[in-house]
C-alpha cells in the first residue's frame, strides 16, 4: 500500500496478533486516515505512535507476547 500502512502490514512488522495491535490502537490512537474499502490505514509516519501504543499496551498486560512488543 506505499506509504499507508493496514492491519495486516502492522502485523508483518510487529510480528503481533491482529488483536493486540487492534486493542492497542483503539486504546491508545492513532485515529487512522482512513479507509482503503472496509479495511482502515495508518500513514507510515505514524508507526513510531502505532509501536508506541503496543508497548503501553504491553507495560499493562501480564502476557509474555504482550511485552514483547517492537520497540
Amino acid at each position: 500500500m506505499g506509504d499507508l500502512l493496514s492491519i495486516a502490514d502492522l502485523r508483518q512488522i510487529t510480528g503481533q496478533p491482529r488483536h493486540i495491535i487492534t486493542h492497542a490502537i483503539e486504546r491508545h490512537g492513532p485515529e487512522p486516515v482512513g479507509r482503503v474499502g472496509i479495511t482502515r490505514v495508518w500513514r507510515r509516519d505514524d508507526l513510531p505512535r502505532i509501536l508506541e501504543s503496543l508497548n503501553k499496551t504491553a507495560r499493562r498486560s501480564s502476557t509474555r507476547a504482550h511485552k514483547e512488543a517492537v520497540s
